[in-house]
């Protein structure tokens, strides 16, 4: 029989033990085959997560709290069209463009060698589930390892239970991702209708330059504040709506551009004949007229 640091002998005429077990055992000593047992299975260690959809080239769980995270290795448990994509058995992929929360993209190569990310388009229906890797590494057992810890007043290990600070985690993305909800965003298009308070100046830019063209400013994405459906504040003048012949605001400082009046003229010290709608370069006499502290000039001619 094979005995430790002997191998098989000569005079046995090389015979194997059958009991691998055993010879594990002569070899290595008592409970070696139990530990190559534990750490064989480790590495078949797999979590599956079911496919749900697709959404804008993502794969998308929405009824999930936590999906596979980047660089996770995962596999189909079948071959499979997910929309314009095929999705091979056996293959390994990578997790990339992950969230953590609801939805992830797929890479062949992992990002240390650059991402070769696999783009899906379309719609997918097929029942499929997505297994991971989950093999314990060394890594993974020196992260449980309590470190060398110098500040005592500020740095903190744990402090519980690992499940309490699974727990603490998970409520802590259940309040990011409210309050990331209520907050406005530069990344993406925020609507409301909660009431809104400023004090002193609002700037309004217009980084990829819609306003330029006249098409532009009737998009839905034109940068400007808007009175109701008028833009405000786009120039000097004053968000007017027209009641019957007149122009009404309710602006309490009124800046006009163009004033074009009709009949019933009353000017202080004239008696005009008639009021008609000229052009203003045939005017004769300019009258100034204080209104609101800001003077304007009436064009005239006799």
């Amino acid at each position: 029989m094979v005995k430790q640091n002997q191998g098989y002998r000569k005079d046995l005429n090389l015979e194997e033990n059958p009991n691998d077990t055993l010879a594990l055992n002569n070899l290595g000593g008592a409970g070696i085959a139990n530990d190559l047992r534990i750490i064989q299975n480790n590495l078949r260690n797999t979590s599956s997560l079911s496919y749900d959809s697709l959404s804008d080239g993502f794969f998308s769980f929405p009824n999930n709290e936590f999906v596979y995270t980047n660089n996770d290795v995962v596999g189909v448990s079948t071959s499979v069209n997910v929309g314009s994509t095929t999705l091979t058995v056996d293959t390994e992929y990578f997790v990339c463009n992950s969230n953590g929360e609801t939805r992830f993209k797929l890479s062949t190569t992992p990002s240390s060698s650059g991402l070769s990310t696999v783009i899906v388009t379309g719609v997918g229906t097929t029942a499929f589930s997505f297994i991971r890797k989950d093999p314990v590494t060394q890594d993974n057992i020196v992260n449980y390892i309590t470190p060398e810890i110098q500040d005592t007043e500020e740095f903190s290990y744990l402090g519980g239970t690992i499940n309490d600070t699974f727990l603490n985690v998970s409520a802590n993305n259940e309040l990011s991702r409210y309050f990331i909800g209520r907050k406005y965003r530069s990344d993406e298009d925020t609507n409301t209708d909660r009431d809104l308070n400023f004090e002193g100046i609002i700037s309004i830019n217009d980084p990829v330059r819609i306003n330029e063209t006249v098409s532009g400013l009737s998009t839905s994405k034109s940068p400007g504040v808007f009175i109701g459906d008028t833009r405000a504040f786009s120039s000097d003048n004053n968000p007017w709506s027209e009641v019957g012949t007149a122009l009404s605001t309710v602006s309490v400082e009124v800046s006009i551009a163009e004033l074009n009046f009709s009949d019933d003229i009353v000017i202080e010290g004239l008696t005009p004949t008639a009021a008609t709608s000229v052009l203003a370069s045939s005017f004769t006499h300019k009258l100034p007229v204080v209104i609101n502290g800001e003077t304007y000039y009436l064009l005239l001619r006799t």
